[in-house]
């Protein structure tokens, strides 16, 4: 009997390896009329959503950016690639703060997502809309968004065409976040802190102190400005907040900066930790945690260990 050829056992196993379902979840915002469509994406992989936002990558099981409900959701093949893995090898590209509704949104991240899964790209109608507002004059789109755009400086540089090259290099390697490991954060499947109903505390805010401490409930996620929609409990207004200035409703606060002390950890690894002192970097929102710095390394940490150091 014929035998198969190397090559057609390596394509074989190439395929067999491939069980990550990848879909693509799409929204329509708004139309203009013979012009282009603004769309929301975000990127499925085995049923948990991945999308971008002004505070970075967000990654959870209902669909928060759709409301639960896109217009569009298409499977488009199977990767080899893990949801965790896409995590690390795109969080160095789109870091918190850099969204720019006009030059690095969501509709990039998907684009980039879906290459680094399947050697792909986004349907070039889901962003058509933004590649005319990327010809158009600042004046042109400040008045079509009534003075609502502002550039993020942060996304000045951006280029796609500079992550998927960098994807390249990558290849089929296993990506790494420099200083980063196992407790570090950068995980898929794990409860994210923001969603549709989720009962938050508002904190941090310059321009609004009187709402900080305030409670409030999440309402949904605005795909255009990639901001937080909450309504605040003692007015019933629904105000947009960015993810950095939201916490859990009952969660210890911490500010970057702040010292604590970490504690009832249960782990063999864990104890060794317990009564050590460690600075508070930022708050993981994809993942309810705080990112603190013990000494030379990162770990991500539930608020429950970590209590407050006495001045």
């Amino acid at each position: 009997p014929n035998r198969p050829s190397q090559a057609s056992l390596e394509d074989d196993n190439s395929h067999a390896s491939a069980c990550n379902r990848v879909e693509l979840a799409a929204s329509e915002l708004f139309s203009l009329p013979g012009l282009a469509t603004a769309y929301h994406t975000s990127v499925l992989v085995n049923g948990e959503e991945f999308f971008f936002s002004d505070s970075g990558i967000f990654n959870d099981r209902v669909l928060t950016s759709h409301q639960g409900q896109p217009s569009e959701r298409v499977e488009l093949g199977w990767s080899t690639k893990t949801g965790a893995q896409l995590l690390r090898a795109l969080a160095p590209h789109f870091r918190p703060g850099s969204y720019d509704l006009v030059r690095k949104n969501c509709n990039s991240f998907s684009d980039c997502a879906l290459y680094y899964l399947l050697r792909a790209r986004l349907e070039s109608r889901f962003s058509a809309l933004e590649r005319m507002g990327q010809r158009a004059s600042l004046e042109m789109l400040q008045r079509f968004t009534k003075g609502m755009y502002v550039p993020n400086q942060e996304a000045a540089d951006y280029r796609t065409e500079d992550v998927i090259e960098s994807l390249d290099r990558l290849g089929d390697a296993d990506p790494e976040i420099p200083g980063a490991d196992s407790g570090s954060g950068f995980a898929a499947g794990m409860r994210a802190a923001l969603c549709a109903g989720a009962r938050v505390t508002v904190v941090g805010l310059k321009s609004a102190e009187h709402l900080n401490g305030q409670g409030a409930q999440i309402v949904r996620f605005n795909a255009v400005n990639g901001r937080w929609e909450a309504m605040v409990n003692a007015s019933g207004e629904v105000k947009a907040f960015r993810a950095e200035n939201l916490r859990p409703a009952g969660e210890l606060i911490f500010e970057p900066g702040d010292k604590a002390k970490i504690h009832g950890l249960k782990t063999q690894t864990g104890q060794a930790l317990n009564g050590i002192e460690c600075e508070i970097l930022g708050y993981l929102h994809d993942v309810s945690r705080y990112e603190v710095r013990i000494g030379n390394d990162t770990k991500a940490l539930k608020g429950e260990n970590l209590q407050t150091c006495p001045d």
